[in-house]
């Protein structure tokens, strides 16, 4: 699928090591990969306790992620989304010409449209006046005042689309290279990684209109849920080489060496 997928980043270094450059930069890119990995796992579950239990609003599972925005979560919401965004857009800055940077960007940019453009107000009633309306209905964020609902959640949905698939393509490109390098299991985890998040979407696209509900979740809810993690387990696999940093002054082994 890649053609540069054996590119020569990976050579082995000893990450523990101050002095040396190439270290440093390995394991701030490591670091990305795995604080991205944790918020990705983490996010969705915290939106639930957070209502539960520091809010008191109940236990509640939403239409959709998104849905969270128009929430008492919505400061968490654009706040742990925004991080990831930039994480996304910063990672692997300095070798511009991966495809990594590429699809890390787009979906950094896909993440925070999501974020900033956010998806239609959730209990509105049929009919009831749309934002852009005068006067302004309850709820409505600025953009959406400014731009139209539709229009605000058409940009919204778009964005999310570009997201999801730039992960799918991240996780095979992982794949790519852990395969070149040799390492069968790895490469094995990302490919089944992405193959996992275009699953959810058909699942989105499909059971969205069959109107496959399962009690209170949603076909939307179940595989933006399904992407992330497995976008997160992948990201967490391609940050494996931080382990040996939990052993100080022990270098890089040889078997990470060649994922």
């Amino acid at each position: 699928m890649f053609r540069t997928c054996d590119d020569d980043d990976d050579r082995p270094t000893d990450l523990a090591d101050p002095s040396d450059p190439t270290a440093l930069y390995a394991r701030s890119y490591l670091i990305i990969r795995a604080l991205v990995g944790v918020i990705g796992i983490v996010l969705p579950v915290v939106f639930i306790i957070g209502e539960t239990f520091f809010l008191r609003a109940g236990v509640r599972v939403r239409g959709s992620i998104s849905a969270y925005y128009h929430t008492s979560m919505r400061d968490l919401f654009v706040g742990g989304l925004t991080v990831i965004g930039f994480l996304l857009l910063t990672y692997m800055a300095g070798r511009k010409r991966r495809p990594d940077w590429w699809l890390s960007s787009t979906a950094g940019i896909g993440v925070l449209g999501l974020t900033y453009f956010p998806t239609n107000r959730i209990h509105v009633a049929e009919g009831a006046p749309l934002c852009g309306a005068t006067p302004e209905p309850a709820g409505c964020a600025p953009v959406q005042q400014y731009l139209g609902e539709n229009v605000v959640a058409t940009i919204h949905f778009t964005s999310a689309a570009v997201f999801i698939l730039s992960l799918a393509g991240i996780s095979f490109y992982f794949a790519c290279r852990a395969r070149a390098k040799g390492n069968e299991l790895v490469a094995g985890i990302h490919r089944v990684s992405g193959w996992v998040i275009l699953a959810a979407v058909g699942w989105i696209i499909a059971g969205g209109l069959l109107k496959a509900n399962l009690g209170p979740l949603t076909p939307l809810y179940l595989g933006e849920i399904v992407s992330v993690w497995a976008f997160a387990v992948s990201w967490l696999v391609a940050a494996r080489d931080l382990l040996p940093l939990l052993v100080p002054g022990q270098s890089r082994p040889a078997a990470a060496a060649k994922g």
